[in-house]
């Protein structure tokens, strides 16, 4: 992660989901999501940086067997709290600082996603994990929050996150680096959700 952004504990996030208030999961977005991605039911898949486990309730709703991580307690309390289901499970994960979970095994997903945390992540190195996870015909689906190349409040550092005129809580990425993620990835999709929002969608990791 860059110098410039702050970086944020466990226990920040704990704070901010205590007050914060959830981030619904649109129409818009699932209708997308599902024409983009050709879901079965059935499909195993993980979610990462689930938060609150909006995102993963609705792929258990799909039919997926899906597991939502995330590192932060508030958040998987509240995941937890709002239900449980055949199919949903919650695990707790640092995916920057600790050890890959051995449930997810090379091979082993058909859908992975992650919305709005690429920005906060070690990118690049995700992307390969999450490739090696995948079946050959697995799905990488972002939803990441992006700002314009002139915007001041975008200033990146090494790794390319920029802050969001939101807050720091809401990082963001330029339309160039969304452009650049995918590499080693034989088909890529981008589209358009909001005016400051897009998806990603990957497959056929090489």
């Amino acid at each position: 992660m860059s110098t410039s952004a702050p970086q944020f504990t466990a226990a920040d996030w704990d704070t901010w989901y205590s007050t914060a208030r959830p981030i619904v999961v649109t129409d818009k977005e699932a209708d997308a999501f599902r024409r983009a991605v050709r879901l079965r039911p059935g499909m195993t898949a993980a979610d990462l940086a689930c938060g609150s486990g909006q995102w993963t309730r609705q792929l258990a709703a799909w039919g997926l067997q899906v597991t939502g991580y995330d590192y932060c307690d508030e958040a998987l309390r509240q995941a937890r709290t709002a239900g449980a289901g055949s199919g949903l499970a919650y695990a707790q994960w640092d995916i920057t600082a600790d050890p890959i979970p051995p449930s997810l095994k090379p091979d082993s997903l058909d859908v992975v996603t992650c919305r709005y945390a690429l920005p906060y992540l070690e990118y690049a190195r995700l992307l390969t994990d999450v490739g090696r996870w995948l079946k050959p015909a697995g799905v990488f689906y972002a939803l990441i929050r992006v700002v314009a190349e002139d915007d001041p409040s975008g200033a990146s550092g090494s790794t390319g996150e920029r802050p969001d005129p939101l807050g720091p809580f809401h990082r963001a990425l330029s339309r160039k680096q969304v452009g650049a993620l995918g590499t080693g990835w034989a088909s890529r999709t981008t589209y358009q959700l909001s005016r400051r929002s897009c998806a990603l969608v990957l497959r056929d990791y090489e």
